[in-house]
């Protein structure tokens, strides 16, 4: 008896090393593409394999086995086996260069941490997830990037990852809380605290419209799906009651409401000095002129902004915004074509900011429609009712302006 449970000990233990031979051998292929970010259960999944053409890679090349499967990582198991159909019948994609197939496993809704194996060729994708909840550190993580773009912010552990770390930046003499026009650079007269907002995707800058696209697309989002965010992303500000998401709207917010003059005029650009890490620059910061596109971009964000902080209960916040966009707004009115270029010699503005902020007629349109429908809702004021049906009709084939004119009245 004890030497035919040896022999199955035995056994066990020469299958279990068998396949982990088997598996061991199987390598990693950049030609089986799958969602980094993994799948929902019930959403429609399907694995990429690319044989490239044209391109970088051209010289490479991939032909996908016959069988493929979706293995189980944790036990192996092969839970769902299909055949690769190519993408239409296998003609080659021009923007891509690549000749494609699909491996479609959307029938097959089990959580769990799997990969895709080429059984013929003995070649598996990296890893991925199917689990109900899979962007919910995508989202936690697209929020957190905005904590590390903010200008004047220390980032510091155990909030900032090591190697991440660095103090706040453009707060010294003569930067951001004591910023000068850009064409009177020593007139202390005209100093302005334009601190708070994000560094732009490519350099230190602050551009504002683009900031107050961002804060509208924020809002916009919060507004879709309020249950989405949350108030524990791992920042200084998590735990005061207040989602994550919506700390990071109101900081850029706020930036907005500085670059607002008393006037309703918003200015345009803060360009500021770079060097690496940020806490490092000690240049100058400089403010350009106003311009009619910045100021209906903030009118817009104030206008959608004060309906949001209303509905979370920050009344004085709202009343502040709702003063502020009906200010912007009404100045945008009576100066319908104010264009300021950065950047440019014909506005001896050189050397401020990198890319170009100004509109053309078309954008500013746009961003003076954006802040009407929300200042229709928030006034009731008719004059904006007007405004937007006259133009919805116009502009009604354009997916925005459809989208909103549906939406709002």
């Amino acid at each position: 008896m004890q030497k035919i449970e040896k022999m199955k000990k035995i056994l066990i233990l020469t299958i279990v090393l068998v396949t982990a031979l088997v598996f061991e051998a199987q390598t990693y292929s950049k030609y089986i593409v799958v969602d980094q970010f993994g799948y929902r259960p019930t959403a429609k999944k399907v694995a990429i394999l690319r044989d490239p053409v044209i391109g970088f890679d051209s010289s490479e090349s991939f032909v996908p086995g016959n069988n493929y499967a979706l293995v189980n990582s944790s036990t192996q198991e092969k839970v769902f086996t299909g055949t690769p159909v190519a993408w239409k019948s296998g003609i080659l994609d021009s923007i891509s260069g690549d000749k494609v197939w699909w491996f479609d496993f959307s029938s097959y809704s089990e959580e769990g941490t799997f990969y895709i194996l080429d059984e013929t060729q003995n070649l598996k994708s990296y890893e991925f997830e199917i689990n109900s909840r899979v962007y919910d550190d995508v989202l936690k993580h697209a929020v957190r990037a905005f904590f590390y773009q903010r200008v004047g912010y220390a980032k510091e552990l155990p909030f900032a990852e090591a190697g991440w770390t660095d103090g706040a930046s453009h707060i010294g003499p003569l930067q951001d809380k004591n910023c000068r026009p850009y064409n009177a650079k020593t007139d202390a007269t005209k100093e302005k605290d334009l601190s708070g907002g994000w560094y732009d995707a490519g350099d230190y800058n602050k551009y504002t419209i683009w900031t107050a696209n961002y804060v509208y697309e924020m809002l916009l989002a919060f507004e879709e799906n309020k249950k989405a965010f949350t108030d524990d992303y791992g920042l200084p500000y998590s735990g005061n009651g207040i989602p994550d998401f919506v700390d990071e709207i109101q900081w850029g917010m706020d930036h907005l409401l500085r670059l607002q003059n008393s006037d309703g005029s918003v200015i345009s650009i803060v360009d500021e000095a770079e060097a690496s890490p940020p806490s490092s620059a000690k240049g100058q910061s400089l403010y350009g002129a106003v311009n009619t596109s910045s100021t209906f971009a903030a009118a817009a964000a104030f206008a959608f902004g004060e309906k949001i902080f209303r509905d979370l209960g920050n009344t004085d916040y709202a009343d502040k915004l709702k003063t502020a966009a009906l200010l912007s707004f009404t100045w945008g009115e009576n100066n319908p074509a104010v264009i300021w270029n950065n950047n440019d010699a014909a506005y001896g503005s050189l050397g401020i900011g990198a890319g170009q902020q100004e509109v053309d007629d078309y954008g500013r349109f746009i961003l003076k429609l954006r802040a009407a429908i929300h200042l229709l809702e928030s006034t009731k004021d008719t004059k904006y009712k007007t405004y937007i049906e006259s133009n919805c009709n116009e502009y009604d084939h354009l997916i925005f302006v459809s989208y909103f004119c549906n939406k709002y009245l």
